[in-house]
């Protein structure tokens, strides 16, 4: 029999919780779970992902948790309408279980559980102030039948989530380590495509431009590089939205007169879905987000499956995939010269490039697949199916119970 699970995300640009949904669509239909994504009905570039994966997808009007007071006020003026529509969108679908990505907003957590059904709530960063994490971490233990997270350093940073037992279950994003594997050819075809020359040596990052992922920090770091290794040319494959188009132009400013020039020694490239194909081209990666941005970066274990040494800044869960001096090496947030500091020993020895990208493309294929993520989500859902479960025969029995308690009180 085959059960129907609605993903509810609140963001309409694609990012890493789309990306998992598609890539885990095909074989959690294999195992008798059927995906339907839902996403707010605004501008960006998720819905076309999905339809072009083949993942039903239905958009209604949702707002979000944001930074900005004035427009929180707004989202919690209509949350009830909001609850509403995916409550009808749960009745719509023929939805057997609903799962919620991200922490910011808790539409979905309540809409699901209003209609009675199993709720899974996966916690995937660190962006959220500790205030509101506390806040939102008991309404978790609370209402939610299972909460998943990236990793456990994650869990850690929202209270009380590490102690709910069987009700905590950690992941990590799936990668194809299949797709995302060292090729010669793949390095070969994705420099000429890029017009990169085959014979320099390509530092670059994967991720949507916007200041979540510290680009600024990319070029600053690059501009330091290039005073010790001239010739290395800088990659920057990123999708781009026109929400972020002021801190792009910005970006590109900084980076020409920093003598890194867009187009020549710095490219960006909106790769849509062939990171894996031309990923293959960059010989270090750089991940620089910034602070209180990130889970366990997904875009950081495909650089790994690729094998390729990741530098990468402390923020999120890095550290449960990036062991630094191992499989890579982990360097302060927003300090470029600590990045340049760790990638020289990288372009002065190829063998130790390759020694690093082993043992990561070693631990991307032991801890990163997606058949591991796959047992992880069906773990999740036959939890909370069951948690469900449990708290439907409390109710019906402590309904059942109410009218003997009235009798024997007369």
């Amino acid at each position: 029999m085959t059960r129907r699970l609605l993903f509810v995300e609140h963001h309409p640009v694609f990012g890493g919780p789309h990306h998992r949904a598609i890539v885990l669509a095909g074989p959690l239909r294999e195992q008798g779970w059927e995906t339907v994504a839902l996403l707010p009905n605004e501008p960006g570039t998720a819905l076309d992902r999905y339809r072009t994966a083949g993942v039903p997808v239905t958009t209604i009007a949702l707002r979000r948790l944001r930074r900005r007071l004035r427009h929180n006020a707004a989202t919690l003026a209509h949350l009830a309408g909001d609850v509403s529509r995916i409550r009808a969108a749960i009745r719509r679908e023929e939805i057997d279980l609903v799962v919620v990505a991200g922490f910011e907003s808790p539409h979905g957590v309540i809409a699901g559980r209003l209609e009675g059904l199993p709720v899974v709530w996966q916690i995937i960063s660190t962006r959220t102030p500790m205030l509101y994490r506390r806040a939102m971490s008991a309404f978790a233990r609370r209402f939610a039948d299972v909460v998943m997270t990236t990793g456990t350093t994650v869990a850690a940073a929202h209270p009380g989530v590490d102690r709910l037992g069987e009700r905590w279950v950690p992941f990590f994003s799936p990668v194809d380590t299949g797709r995302f594997a060292p090729s010669d050819e793949r390095r070969a075809a994705a420099r000429a495509e890029l017009g990169l020359p085959d014979d320099c040596l390509v530092v670059g990052t994967v991720g949507n431009v916007n200041p979540q992922k510290g680009h600024q920090t990319f070029v600053r770091a690059a501009s330091r590089l290039r005073r010790h290794a001239p010739e290395t040319r800088f990659l920057i494959l990123g999708e781009q939205d026109a929400n972020h188009a002021a801190y792009r132009q910005a970006l590109v400013q900084e980076a020409n007169v920093s003598g890194v020039r867009v187009g020549e020694e710095l490219l960006i490239h909106a790769p849509g879905s062939r990171v894996a194909e031309l990923a293959a081209a960059i010989d270090v990666f750089w991940f620089t987000s910034v602070p209180r941005s990130e889970g366990v970066p997904t875009a950081v274990m495909e650089a790994m499956a690729l094998a390729l040494p990741v530098v990468a800044t402390d923020v999120g869960g890095v550290r449960d995939i990036v062991r630094d001096r191992e499989n890579g090496f982990v360097v302060p947030a927003l300090a470029p010269q600590r990045l340049v500091e760790a990638t020289l020993p990288l372009i002065a020895d190829a063998e130790r490039r390759a020694d690093v990208g082993g043992a990561a493309r070693a631990f991307a294929v032991a801890h990163c697949s997606v058949e591991h993520c796959i047992a992880s989500h069906l773990s999740a859902f036959e939890r909370a199916v069951l948690h469900c479960s449990r708290r439907r025969s409390a109710r019906d029995s402590t309904a059942r119970q109410g009218p003997a308690l009235r009798r024997d009180l007369k």
